[in-house]
């Protein structure tokens, strides 16, 4: 039975009346809507004090369907690209993958948080369904991870929280990247590439998990710096949380509808320099292990970061990959203005590798 036309009329008035509301002070999380937080590392000032940042996604998962697929211009590249058939699509491994870049991002939202009793309200997403912001903190125990729950709206008794990294103004902060750093990736087949992100079980790299919790009981906190999209965090979670210390991860903004996957992925240089150095930046009295591979521009971001931040940078590592450049006129000359002993080259991680304590 339709709804009578007067029955709409009111309703659009409402909602017309609402509307200001809304877009000036954000609509709160729905039961339909799902909300995501991203780990972080929070930052302590000159008084003692803490900034903590706090990175959530709000977006609704959609009912993925072929067509669907086809409709999503970066997903209907990788079907062609990969020759996936309709079968294919309906593996469950598949479809369990490409959800995340179907889902339907919510702009306009706000949700507020509790920390030490006190509360705190996020900035409205945009469009990408993503929000950014600080929250004020006192604590003495520095390196803890701190959980910040979201004061859910009243019925709705699902349970969120965000968790952040306490990093000291003093330290050793290892920046890394993700494919084929830590997990094995195939970056330079583009095709292989896609198959392992969306049909194979992911695999950490050899040797590297037992190198890097030498460093973090070494004391180094970590920082997962990565071109890969925001997208792809729901997968690469698993990994990190199963071999690897924990620790702020970095990724980028991609909208699957309207850009292509695979320039994406070939536009990432700028993305890491400029990402690395904020972080260098955030914690000036810091020092940092760079760690990399030799797959496509590690060391040449690297080397970038280094002669903006000499000081701070202890090492840098990279870590060979088969089929790669690995001719040592390439890196004499990314590394020429680098002295010899802050670049190293390796193919399997050992604790000779960097001197620690």
């Amino acid at each position: 039975m339709s709804t009578p036309i007067s029955e709409k009329l009111v309703n659009l008035k409402n909602w017309m009346r609402l509307a200001p509301i809304w877009l000036k002070h954000g609509s709160p999380l729905k039961m339909d809507e799902e909300l995501r937080f991203f780990p972080t590392a929070g930052r302590q000032l000159q008084n003692g004090d803490w900034e903590v940042p706090v990175h959530a996604w709000f977006y609704e998962l959609d009912q993925t369907s072929l067509m669907r697929l086809l409709s999503v211009k970066a997903v209907a590249e990788l079907l062609e690209f990969m020759d996936i058939t309709e079968e294919q699509a309906r593996l469950p491994v598949f479809q369990e993958r490409i959800k995340w870049f179907l889902v339907d991002n919510e702009s306009n939202k706000r949700i507020e948080m509790q920390l030490d009793e006190e509360n705190y309200k996020s900035p409205r997403t945009g469009l990408d369904g993503h929000s950014h912001f600080n929250i004020p903190y006192q604590s003495t125990e520095a390196g803890q991870w701190i959980d910040i729950p979201v004061v859910m709206p009243e019925g709705d008794t699902r349970q969120f929280h965000a968790q952040s990294q306490l990093i000291p103004r003093q330290g050793l902060t290892v920046i890394s990247d993700i494919d084929d750093t830590i997990k094995f990736s195939h970056v330079l087949d583009k095709k292989k590439l896609v198959q392992n992100t969306f049909l194979k079980e992911y695999t950490a790299t050899k040797g590297m998990p037992a190198f890097y919790q030498w460093l973090a009981n070494k004391g180094a906190y970590f920082q997962y710096l990565s071109s890969s999209p925001w997208q792809m965090h729901p997968m690469l979670e698993p990994l990190l949380n199963d071999y690897y210390p924990k620790g702020a991860v970095h990724l980028r903004n991609f909208n699957p509808s309207n850009r292509s996957f695979f320039k994406f992925f070939m536009s990432s240089e700028v993305y890491k320099i400029t990402k690395a150095m904020n972080i260098v930046d955030r914690y000036p009295e810091h020092q940092f292990i760079l760690i990399g591979d030799s797959g496509e521009k590690d060391p040449e971001v690297y080397a970038r970061i280094y002669r903006e931040f000499p000081h701070n940078i202890k090492q840098i590592l990279i870590r060979a990959v088969d089929g790669s450049n690995l001719h040592h006129t390439r890196f004499t000359e990314v590394f020429a203005d680098v002295p010899k002993d802050k670049w190293k080259v390796f193919a399997e991680p050992s604790h000779s590798l960097i001197d620690l304590p």
